[in-house]
């Protein structure tokens, strides 16, 4: 029995490794192509990196080198590669590159092998074969690109009026695929235009001699075999004989000078993803011919800036909503700036914060004006004077007619109480006043952050509804598809059309938005209102990067460790407040001053005083010693010299001293209840700020997943709508359900953000933002305080 049932796993064993041998079986793809041109060996390389990239693992897909023909840009020989792919045993599928060789191809009923086929323009125009969405034919797949002309020209002409395009093409599709040159012709009638061919090989210079004098647009298309330096001739030639051109390559183009594109960069990748998608479900046992032929090109609207002013042009409004600008002036020109320099720079040169500067540095002036009674006082004065001579010779000599002296006076306090209390007094509210331009100093500090935060925020939120506006294009061009395919009527259309006018209006109104923030940053750091910057977060989708450290994130996960905080965060704001520091200085002033009131009833004034006075000149009556009959009476010297000391003490001053008393008694009872209500408001404004990351900090991670089910049930429900299973409303409700989370995700991030910019102005510290020295001792004592509430709690 046993060895029956090893016998029969043996057996399944080998089945299934035989099954997978044969399963990861060799694929030998071959390629047909236009011809040889400078583009096609990075497009045939990107087709191969996706094939093979779809298929690694379950099948080994080889692109044999022999099995790889050009058409050398001659039907003839594209015919022949074709038919000799097709008939080969050593190909197993061909893969067609080209718009001629597709074409061809396309045109051809009967196939020995799948084949795929890309670049196919317009099918119906081509007279290929359609069938609901597929080719109907079995083995041939193809997908239709760049089939919407109608809407290339309504976007540039929504940039530029024009009544005379210049259509420059390759000369070797124009004549493979005749069918083309029709599409000139309805745009000359749908647009009412003049629509001239220009037909183009491998000069650029040619090409722009063909265009005629008095063309005023240019619409580029397809034209692989121009080198890359004949393009650029090309362009600058265009732009030379200011001709505003559109180019439906893409934005590569754009960034040669083209002035606009709505083909997305990418459009080649998905084009050879799509391909690639293709083969492996025929490898899966799908038929080609049952495959989807359709492919939705997109829109990303790009627009050479550099260009435009070049040639004299500016697009309106509703363009520029959702048009990525290159070589955009102003923005090259905007100074850099980031968090910590918006805090730098706020400090440096608000308004509100000198002028706190000038209030301190008049109160240092205060300071020392307040102590200069108590060092010595000295000074010098002159007098000359001249009194009628009856009255000099009356005096004696005591006073000459003419006198000429000089004096220096000095004095110097031994004790004033008053003095000294003028000049404690003055440095408590030097102190306070300190403190008050520190709580300045904090607000700017959180208004800066804050206003910064703000411009992130806008500037998110532009970029959301940028990116909305590219999903409703994108929803335009599967609804097209739709229409096309007989999955959907014209409505859908019509209704996508009107939810890009609104999409547009929205980024408008975001970036209106993110102006005013722009304006309130430059108000806060006093720069002209309309200057701007360009922040140097540029990747929006991590706000929470801003913060130099994460540290104090660890302690909001739950609300035991959110309260420990909260209680740590009081004691540190109630220690560090300069509101309270500010208030505790007038205080103490005050308590200086009842100590004053109370000494002036006992406590003299002391003071040493001196005089020197020098007589320089006398003349006149009375400058000679008076004389008794023959005898002379001896005079005084020149120099007269006085010096004392002197005590003072107020005995009755009509209960003023009383009267200072009682008022300094009840200021400081005022200033005490004072001092408790801010502590009170200090502590209820932390107690807020912590409620307020309590609610926004779990609410980040809570609006990210419901912006990432949003995404999943916006993905779900395109493709059902693209399969023709959900409609357009399903869509649309799906796409708003997804904008509003995403909106609410990036609100999340800087809602907490801005919050815990207010934690920091509550505890009167932006410890966050402090060298880092400061911040790990502030990290250190939070670390402490959590260790002991534990060992408390442990305990208790």
């Amino acid at each position: 029995m046993k060895r029956r049932l090893a016998l029969v796993l043996g057996l399944i064993g080998l089945a299934v490794i035989l099954a997978s041998v044969v399963q990861a079986k060799t694929v030998r793809i071959g390629v047909v192509y236009d011809g040889d041109s400078p583009q096609f060996p990075v497009i045939r390389d990107l087709f191969f990196h996706e094939i093979d990239s779809m298929t690694r693992g379950a099948h080994t897909v080889v692109f044999p080198a022999h099995a790889q023909a050009s058409g050398e840009w001659n039907m003839r020989q594209i015919n022949r590669a074709l038919d000799r792919l097709l008939a080969s045993a050593g190909v197993d599928m061909v893969l067609v590159l080209g718009g001629a060789s597709a074409h061809e191809v396309c045109r051809r009923r009967n196939f020995s092998k799948p084949v795929f086929a890309a670049y196919v323009v317009d099918a119906r125009l081509q007279g290929l074969p359609v069938e609901a969405g597929t080719s109907g034919v079995p083995n041939l797949n193809y997908i239709s690109i760049f089939s919407d002309f109608n809407r290339a020209i309504q976007t540039f002409r929504e940039i530029t009026p024009f009544s005379r395009l210049a259509l420059v093409a390759d000369g070797f599709l124009r004549e493979a695929i005749p069918q083309l040159n029709t599409i000139a012709r309805r745009m000359s009638n749908e647009f009412t235009m003049d629509v001239t061919v220009v037909p183009v090989t491998e000069s650029g210079e040619q090409a722009l001699a063909d265009i005629p004098a008095d063309s005023d647009a240019v619409l580029l298309t397809l034209i692989p075999r121009l080198p890359d330096a004949e393009f650029r001739k090309l362009v600058a030639g265009i732009n030379q004989r200011r001709l505003p051109s559109f180019s439906l390559r893409g934005r590569c183009d754009v960034e040669k000078g083209v002035l606009v594109s709505t083909t997305p960069e990418d459009t080649f990748l998905h084009l050879a993803r799509s391909v690639a998608i293709n083969v492996q479900e025929t490898l899966d046992g799908t038929n080609p011919g049952d495959l989807s032929t359709a492919f939705a090109v997109g829109e990303k609207l790009a627009i050479n800036m550099a260009t435009a002013r070049a040639i004299g042009i500016y697009p309106n409004w509703g363009v520029l909503a959702e048009a990525d600008l290159l070589d955009d002036a102003s923005a090259v020109d905007q100074r850099r700036l980031n968090i910590v320099m918006a805090m730098q720079e706020a400090l440096a040169a608000n308004l509100d914060l000198a002028a706190a500067n000038r209030t301190v540095e008049a109160g240092a002036a205060q300071v020392e004006e307040a102590r200069s009674p108590l060092l010595p006082q000295v000074g010098v004065s002159t007098q000359a004077s001249i009194i009628d001579d009856d009255r000099a010779q009356a005096s004696f000599g005591a006073q000459p007619e003419r006198l000429w002296t000089g004096s220096l006076q000095a004095t110097q306090l031994v004790y004033s109480d008053k003095a000294w209390a003028g000049y404690t007094i003055e440095r408590e509210l030097q102190t306070s006043r300190e403190q008050g331009r520190d709580a300045v100093r904090l607000d700017i500090v959180q208004a800066a952050a804050s206003a910064y935060l703000n411009v992130l925020r806008a500037r998110s939120i532009e970029r959301i509804q940028k990116e909305n506006l590219k999903l409703t294009r994108e929803n335009l061009e599967r609804a097209r598809i739709r229409v096309d395919i007989g999955a959907g009527g014209p409505e859908e259309v019509y209704r996508w059309e009107s939810q890009i006018a609104d999409s547009r209006r929205n980024v408008l109104t975001a970036q209106s938005i993110a102006l005013d923030t722009i304006s309130a940053m430059n108000n806060i750091l006093n720069r002209p209102l309309r200057e701007m910057f360009a922040p140097e977060e540029a990747d929006y989708r991590d706000p929470m990067s801003i913060l130099p450290d994460h540290r104090l994130t660890d302690y909001m996960n739950n609300p035991m460790e959110i309260r420990i905080l909260r209680d740590f965060l009081v004691a540190e704001g109630l220690a560090a407040s300069p509101e309270l520091k500010q208030i505790e200085a007038a205080m103490a002033a005050q308590e200086r001053s009842i100590t004053l009131a109370k000494r002036e009833f006992w406590v003299p004034t002391v003071s040493l005083f001196g005089d020197v006075t020098e007589r320089f000149s006398e003349g006149g009556e009375g400058s000679a010693p008076p004389s008794i009959g023959s005898l002379q009476l001896s005079g005084k010297n020149d120099t007269d010299w006085t010096a004392g000391v002197q005590a003072s003490l107020p005995l009755y001053t009509g209960g003023g001293r009383r009267a200072a008393l009682s008022r300094s008694r009840e200021e400081l009872s005022k200033l005490r209840y004072d001092r408790d209500n801010i502590a009170n408001r200090i502590e209820a404004r932390i107690l807020n700020a912590v409620h307020l990351i309590r609610a926004s900090y779990p609410g980040i991670r809570l609006s990210k997943d419901a912006a990432d089910a949003a995404g999943r049930n916006l993905t779900l429900v395109t493709d059902s709508y693209v399969r023709g299973i959900k409609s357009i409303i399903d869509l649309i409700d799906a796409q708003n359900q997804a904008l509003v989370a995403n909106q609410q995700a990036a609100n999340a991030v800087y809602d907490f953000l801005i919050d815990l910019m207010a934690v920091q102005r509550s505890t009167g510290s932006f410890f966050l933002f402090a060298p880092e020295k400061e911040l790990d001792a502030w990290m250190d004592r939070l670390n402490q305080y959590v260790s002991d509430e534990e060992k408390m709690a442990r305990q208790g």
